[in-house]
């Protein structure tokens, strides 16, 4: 575990525990579900909230697919064509792509957590959940995130 990772135990968000139940219940005795083993008519309370990612291999680089009508909103911009090197994540820039990153490599869920400022808006906390996806079930070809957002008056004092 990496410092800012977190337990499923320690996961607050029903949102967040949906996705990782639903990834876990399509990846069977599999390492990783497909996209393919996803559809959108089971899951529309999370569409919202996804961020689906390529990962471009050989040099592992990550590409916003579609970001949720949520994700768009919260953050003001769609990053959706975008590679995530490009995207100006602020202060978090390191934590955000490390995460990303380790998902891929290391084929495996993580959840963190994070917050940001909105521009004339409250501080918002953000539980969140990243899980690979494979074709072949043995090299991510994908991510899928789901983002819980909390609104909130003051900063969360862990990471800015």
């Amino acid at each position: 575990m990496i410092a800012s990772e977190k337990r499923l135990e320690d996961v607050r968000s029903p949102l967040v525990r949906e996705a990782y139940m639903l990834w876990d219940d399509k990846r069977g005795a599999r390492p990783m579900p497909a996209r393919a083993d996803f559809d959108p008519v089971e899951m529309p309370r999370l569409l919202a909230s996804m961020i689906l990612v390529d990962v471009e291999q050989p040099e592992t680089r990550l590409k916003v697919r579609l970001a949720g009508t949520k994700i768009v909103d919260m953050f003001g911009s769609d990053y959706t064509g975008m590679y995530m090197d490009e995207i100006d994540f602020g202060d978090v820039r390191e934590k955000v792509l490390g995460e990303y990153l380790l998902c891929a490599t290391e084929k495996r869920p993580l959840f963190s957590d994070h917050s940001f400022r909105k521009i004339n808006d409250y501080y918002h906390s953000i539980e969140r959940v990243l899980l690979p996806l494979s074709n072949d079930g043995k090299t991510v070809n994908m991510l899928m995130a789901v983002l819980d957002f909390e609104r909130m008056r003051e900063p969360v004092p862990h990471d800015g």
